[in-house]
């Protein structure tokens, strides 16, 4: 049962409430003073110069820094205009929506990074979340030092942001220094976070896709089971999500058509064999089907049998997809990153059990425990998605992402350029501005689908 909007901020608010008990009782004891934590709102700020060393040492190579930051204020340029023209589509697109459509739009939840509460985080996926959360965080802002420090800027401080788990990382420079340096320098600071994250991304899909994926191939040729009626006979023999179905009576079916030509055949109270696969494992099993017209209300289908199972070719489907996202470009790739939404919306997600069971692990690979192999799968995908979300959020052109402060250093530039004549003050009135309205549109457009809902 999904959890309603009110449900989930009551459990939110709750879990917070007693967050903020135990905060103000360790503050009260001295505790967060002596490890160097203060309140920043309603966060933990911890600030300590533990890893500045090993930025320094990393940003050694200073040519290589500056022409990675280089690349990245180009990168980030181009992700924030496709952000942009996306969410502009998004908004034009949900606008015409129907009524019952709006309805079905997911709230503001779906905003938080929060287990349980965004529906499509599940709890159980709270370890692969603050793993790739630390991930996104940790390199995000470890660039942004590293640049700094290429820069022959000052770093004062690194640390973490909490608010019952980690919500932030920060590399905190020399403000005044860094507005003081020169426009391209202080560029390539904003553009290395968002930049060190699309990397992640594109070496976790290269480990997800073509090392993991590349060991697993379908258990069988045969359609899927996604769902199990409850009373069915397909629930008495055993029937569950994940397996595949091979075979109806001694006829192969290997796709969803043949399955429905074989079932058309059938006759209620009829004795059939039904052959199937989990895992490495075949069964086969006599089932009597039951009158489909009982659970369809169809009297065009009395006498009809039914086994009561929701069948798809998904898992063949999908897996071309999870071992190569760029097949049909730019198709499989969102159906690749929407993988969370789909198992939300249909209850299907294919490297998540049961779905697992109809895959198996061969070559070299195939000697890690398969418990543990879909793990770490699970683990480098959520790794990919959550740097992928931190890298496409952070290059939109609001203040204070990373992506404003490029736009507005790149509107300084363009309207020093334009308007020789006026004065600084002027001109940074103008870019205030343009900035300030730009960020106010960018929001509006980021939260009309959740707006349109309500309205």
């Amino acid at each position: 049962m999904n959890m309603s909007l009110i449900e989930g901020l009551l459990i939110f608010f709750a879990i917070v409430a007693i967050y903020a008990f135990f905060a103000v009782i360790l503050h009260k004891l001295g505790f967060l003073k002596k490890y160097n934590i203060s309140f920043w709102g309603p966060a933990l700020m911890w600030r300590t110069n533990k890893g500045k060393k090993f930025l320094k040492k990393v940003a050694k190579k200073q040519r290589f820094w500056k022409a990675f930051g280089s690349s990245g204020i180009v990168l980030c340029f181009v992700m924030m205009f496709l952000m942009t023209a996306m969410l502009i589509w998004q908004a034009w697109f949900v606008f015409g929506f129907t009524p019952e459509q709006k309805e079905a739009l997911p709230g503001p939840e779906i905003a938080l990074v929060l287990p349980g509460i965004n529906p499509i985080l599940p709890l159980e996926y709270i370890g692969y979340i603050v793993l790739a959360l630390i991930v996104a965080m940790v390199v995000h802002e470890f660039s942004h030092g590293i640049l700094t420090i290429a820069s022959k800027l000052k770093v004062k401080s690194l640390g973490i942001l909490y608010l019952i788990v980690p919500i932030g990382a920060f590399c905190e420079p020399d403000e005044d220094a860094l507005k003081k340096s020169k426009t391209k320098s202080r560029m390539r600071v904003y553009a290395a976070g968002p930049t060190s994250n699309f990397v992640v991304v594109l070496l976790s899909i290269l480990l997800f896709s073509f090392v993991f994926m590349s060991a697993v191939q379908p258990a069988a040729d045969g359609v899927s089971i996604f769902y199990v009626g409850n009373g069915t006979p397909a629930e008495e023999i055993g029937l569950s999500p994940g397996m595949i179905i091979t075979d109806i009576n001694d006829t192969k079916v290997t796709n969803v058509d043949e399955f429905f030509e074989v079932m058309e055949k059938t006759r209620s109270n009829q004795l059939t064999r039904i052959s199937y696969v989990k895992g490495e494992k075949t069964f086969t099993k006599e089932v009597t089907f039951a009158d489909k017209s009982n659970y369809t209300k169809n009297q065009s289908h009395i006498g009809q049998g039914y086994l009561g199972v929701s069948t798809s070719d998904a898992h063949n489907g999908f897996l071309s997809v999870l071992k190569n996202p760029f097949i049909g470009f730019p198709d499989g790739f969102l159906l690749f990153y929407v993988l969370p939404l789909w198992g939300y919306l249909q209850g299907y997600n294919p490297i998540v059990s049961p779905f697992t069971d109809s895959y198996i692990i061969t070559g070299p690979l195939s000697v890690i425990p398969a418990n543990v192999f879909w793990i770490i799968v699970n683990a480098v995908y959520w790794i990919f998605w959550l740097n992928l979300a931190v890298a496409l959020f952070n290059v939109l052109p609001m203040v204070p992402l990373d992506g404003g402060f490029l736009f507005n250093d790149a509107l300084h530039t363009l309207v020093k350029r334009l308007k020789k004549g006026i004065s600084d003050t002027q001109r940074e009135k103008i870019v205030k501005n343009i900035s300030l309205i730009l960020s106010l549109l960018v929001l509006l457009l980021i939260i009309f689908p959740w707006l349109i809902k309500y309205i």
